[in-house]
């Protein structure tokens, strides 16, 4: 093969090469020598257009590389991945879409002081959200951040079952006064919908890292004191309690609750199908008049393994608790904005005074339906939805009597306000299998 010498550096190339291999200038070709017909304008400049192209992408590469490190977001994001790979863990921090319907929830007590930081749920695009009741145990005041950025208050609690250790309650924007729109939420799915061995995705925010996601399978589901539980390989950190967990196909199939610590990845999430009951119990009770009702309840409870009788002297004698609720009553409510009056009535179950039932108004007024509320030593709350909107009762007990006030909150016209009496007149209560679904509406009541 001929060669043709540069005669700038003294580099050896093929006569066929335009520029030189070694220093890129242009070499110099006898008049003589031809370049083979086969070869094209291309072929001529390939090696020029390839350089200048390699020029080009090694700025390119320069320039990323140096905002790359100069953006505290993408090294927080690699400190991340280099934690991760040398705890060799599941766990990641992912984030999730714009409009992923997770919280991250922080709760404070009245000094402002934050008493828990944890996660939850969106379940309605109008704020109705869930978590676990432990995430706002003992606080009086509460945020969430989702969706974004956007920034919510924890305004009123609409359910809770403390024994499963959840709670469900309403956001407001911050600022506002009504309730939030088009907000992302989950849909509800069950363990029913699960086969051991499936993948599950847990969604929360441990350590206050918003939007971490972790996946894993699910173990086992099991029961305990009537709460179901999935076991899930999934890890769960400080902060994830009360975040979703969910299934390949989307649906949220559990709450994230806890993790023995000393175990091997073993992590537990409340079933969500226990959720649903939650929602159809609108307390509209104020969080911090819940932690009232909560912490006198709490209080009045002798601790696990004691009896209520060791602290006092042989033979004293112990004041006798107020007897459940759990019955039929009935009484006059009187509606002062209407001066108004009429019969009703409430049949009623008491559960360690979580209540449940329904009421029936007669005519002239109305307002029968659902009820649900709580009852601590004297005071007792309840609210029903009805088909005129929510009312919400207050008042004590005196034996087998309840007298106070309420208030009926009506979204097309002003509220209404009144009294009411109510009678013990059988112990009987509502069975605890009864859906308050069937409980009897206005029409069937005036019939």
């Amino acid at each position: 093969m001929s060669v043709a010498f540069c005669i700038h550096c003294g580099a050896q190339n093929t006569t066929d090469a335009t520029f030189c291999l070694s220093c890129g200038q242009i070499l110099y070709h006898d008049p003589k020598t031809t370049i083979p017909p086969e070869s094209s304008i291309w072929q001529r400049y390939r090696l020029l257009f390839g350089t200048i192209l390699f020029v080009i992408g090694a700025i390119l590469i320069v320039v990323l590389s140096a905002s790359r490190s100069n953006d505290p977001k993408r090294n927080a994001g690699n400190t991340t991945e280099v934690k991760r790979s040398s705890e060799n863990t599941a766990e990641h921090s992912s984030k999730t879409p714009l409009g992923a319907p997770v919280l991250t929830i922080v709760a404070s007590n009245r000094t402002g002081t934050t008493v828990s930081q944890g996660s939850g749920f969106i379940l309605s695009s109008d704020g109705l959200a869930g978590s676990n009741f432990h995430v706002i145990k003992g606080s009086v005041q509460a945020m969430a951040e989702c969706c974004n950025g956007r920034v919510f208050e924890l305004r009123s609690i609409e359910g809770a079952d403390l024994e499963k250790d959840l709670v469900v309650f309403q956001l407001y924007e911050r600022g506002r006064t009504d309730k939030p729109r088009d907000l992302p939420f989950v849909t509800l799915g069950s363990s029913k919908d699960l086969a051991i061995g499936d993948k599950v995705i847990a969604i929360g925010s441990p350590q206050g890292l918003e939007n971490t996601v972790s996946d894993g399978i699910l173990s086992a589901v099991r029961e305990y004191k009537s709460v179901r539980y999935l076991q899930i390989t999934a890890p769960i950190s400080p902060g994830s309690s009360g975040g979703p967990v969910l299934s390949e196909s989307g649906k949220m199939v559990g709450v994230a609750t806890f993790q023995f610590e000393k175990g091997q990845n073993l992590n537990f999430a409340v079933d969500s199908e226990q959720v649903s009951p939650l929602i159809d119990q609108h307390l509209g009770i104020s969080l911090p008049a819940f932690q009232s009702v909560v912490g006198n309840r709490q209080h009045s409870q002798p601790k696990v393994g004691t009896r209520a009788t060791d602290s006092s002297p042989p033979g004293s004698a112990q004041p006798d608790e107020e007897p459940p609720l759990t019955g039929q009553y009935g009484g006059i409510v009187h509606n002062r904005s209407a001066n108004l009056s009429g019969n009703f009535g409430i049949l009623v179950r008491d559960d360690e005074g979580i209540l449940s039932g329904c009421m029936g108004v007669q005519a002239p007024l109305f307002g029968s339906g659902p009820l649900s509320g709580f009852a601590v030593d004297d005071d007792v709350s309840f609210a029903v939805t009805s088909s005129i909107g929510k009312i919400t009762f207050t008042g004590r007990r005196s034996t087998n009597s309840i007298t106070g006030s309420y208030v009926v909150e009506r979204e097309s016209r002003s509220s209404e306000e009144g009294t009411f009496t109510l009678e013990k007149a059988r112990p009987e209560g509502l069975s605890k299998d009864f859906d308050t679904a069937n409980c009897p509406t206005d029409a069937e009541i005036h019939k």
